[in-house]
């Protein structure tokens, strides 16, 4: 780029119309914008730019620019990190002056001295001492900084580095949330229709086999059995697009717990001794829904993977904790479920249920437990927190 490709804004535009480069979420960065604009009036700039590392550390990214017209801001949104008066002051921490020697490739593309139609600096941008973007600010032909200014550019240099700063943190925050309301998704989903669809499998099966007997009362049997899984799993998927949540709704969790032991002994004809709690479990919403979700899925893994033939639902409780427990006779565990130091990479082996389900004990504001019983067969055991009872006839403190 040559000095005439240098678009700078007529000096009555206000410096405040700003081409901004905007966030990947679409948000210009309005807080470095109005950093930048009040730099750009208190030094007496034509124009001025901020720019960042990418995260390969290759280029420099525009990040917000003033007095800078659009068609630069799109054509320059990328600049070689170790380009001319920006590069230098990024590896030296100090504040840059254009020069034959060093060059601006925005401004002349290193063309020489004598080409510049005005002066070009560039203000290192630091936080905690590191280096993390650079301020150009651009002078007209003949135009200095007032006396005395000079001076303050490293102050408002470590501002924007600040300002810069509070961006990227923001920018990773969002990232994490999206990430987090993904993976609850994902739990969400698994637990609305992956158990569903486990099941309309095995009965699929079973039908093929009576249908091939000629088996018509059977195989009348398991239709009925994967129709009416399937129009739960409906149910239950829209529910989760509509509210974005899978509720337990009012039933409250011991008549769901109920209901849930119910349909476990009609579709797998394991006996399961369960019997519901008398009054309430005084957890919060959110804890008797992932409550919920953990010992459906636990009972799941009874009916799928456990080979039992019997199994329990039972509820200690504390003075400050609920301890839920699903214990079968079947299997018991495998051995890199029980190792404790495959606790974080039950995903990779594939047990994505029982990575969900201590995630969701960990939003409960609980803990869950696998261990193999003596006999033989499988404890689960999820522990939550929970606000004690009030005593009858006593008015709250």
């Amino acid at each position: 780029m040559n000095a005439r490709d240098l678009q700078i804004e007529p000096a009555t535009a206000a410096p405040e119309a700003a081409a901004l480069q905007p966030e990947a979420g679409g948000r210009p960065h309005s807080v470095l914008v109005d950093f930048l604009g009040l730099v750009v009036r208190l030094t007496g700039a034509r124009a001025g730019a901020i720019r960042a590392p990418t995260p390969d550390g290759i280029s420099l990214r525009l990040m917000a620019a003033v007095g800078l017209s659009d068609e630069i801001c799109a054509r320059d949104n990328l600049m070689p990190v170790n380009c001319g008066m920006c590069g230098a002051a990024l590896q030296s921490l100090l504040t840059r002056q254009a020069t034959a020697a060093i060059g601006c490739a925005i401004h002349s593309n290193h063309a020489a001295l004598s080409e510049f139609s005005g002066r070009a600096v560039a203000v290192p941008l630091d936080h905690l001492d590191k280096p993390i973007g650079v301020l150009n600010l651009f002078f007209s032909e003949g135009s200095d900084p007032p006396p005395g200014i000079a001076h303050l550019l490293r102050p408002f240099g470590q501002l924007l580095g600040l300002a810069l700063e509070n961006e990227r943190l923001t920018r990773e925050n969002l990232q994490a949330r999206l990430a987090a309301e993904r993976q609850s998704m994902a739990a969400d989903i698994h637990d609305a229709l992956a158990q569903s669809l486990t099941f309309v499998r095995m009965r699929m099966s079973l039908l093929l086999d009576a249908m091939q007997e000629r088996n018509d009362a059977q195989a009348q049997a398991y239709w009925n059995d994967a129709s009416d899984e399937l129009r739960n799993a409906h149910g239950r998927l829209r529910e989760i697009i509509s509210l974005y949540r899978a509720g337990i709704g009012s039933r409250g969790l011991a008549a769901s717990l109920n209901e849930l032991a119910s349909v476990f002994r009609q579709r797998t004809g394991i006996e399961l001794q369960f019997e519901p709690p008398d009054g309430d479990f005084n957890l919060t919403t959110e804890q008797q829904l992932q409550t919920f979700y953990i010992l459906q899925e636990a009972l799941a893994n009874v009916a799928h993977h456990s080979g039992a033939h019997e199994a329990r639902l039972r509820i200690d409780r504390t003075d400050d904790e609920l301890r839920f427990i699903v214990e079968d006779d079947g299997c018991g565990p495998s051995a890199e479920i029980l190792d404790p130091r495959c606790a974080g990479r039950l995903t990779e082996a594939g047990h994505h249920g029982l990575q969900i389900m201590r995630e969701r004990a960990g939003r409960a504001g609980g803990y869950l437990t696998i261990e193999a019983l003596p006999a033989g067969g499988t404890r689960v055991t999820l522990a939550v927190h929970h606000a004690p009872r009030r005593a009858e006839g006593r008015a709250p403190s």
